[in-house]
């Protein structure tokens, strides 16, 4: 039961980074979705996330000036971390986001 539920959540904040990633404010950065996303085909640059979603969407929603809805799951998962990105992001820089494979 709890899986599922971590798994609806998960696919929430998924549809989130993409949605945000769409705000002109992220657009405006220039970043390809290769750099998050893992393209599912040739017309569909947004497959799986290569990067940790609770992060990317704290980055997203920072760069958005938007409350994120990740922000507190990343805090309890690890302390600091989202204040950190906000705070890069605050600086005009990029964090290096968590790879999805090193989620444990």
């Amino acid at each position: 039961m709890e899986n599922t539920q971590n798994e609806q959540i998960e696919l929430q904040i998924t549809g989130r980074c993409r949605t945000l990633y769409m705000n002109p404010l992220v657009r405006c950065k220039g970043w390809l979705p290769n750099l998050f996303w893992r393209a599912a085909s040739a017309e569909d640059p947004f497959g799986s996330l290569r990067v940790n979603p609770l992060e990317l969407e704290v980055l997203f929603s920072a760069i958005c000036g938007e409350k994120s809805e990740a922000r507190d799951s990343l805090e309890q998962t690890r302390p600091g971390r989202a204040g950190f990105i906000e705070r890069s992001i605050a600086h005009g820089e990029l964090p290096l986001l968590t790879f999805r494979g090193d989620l444990s």
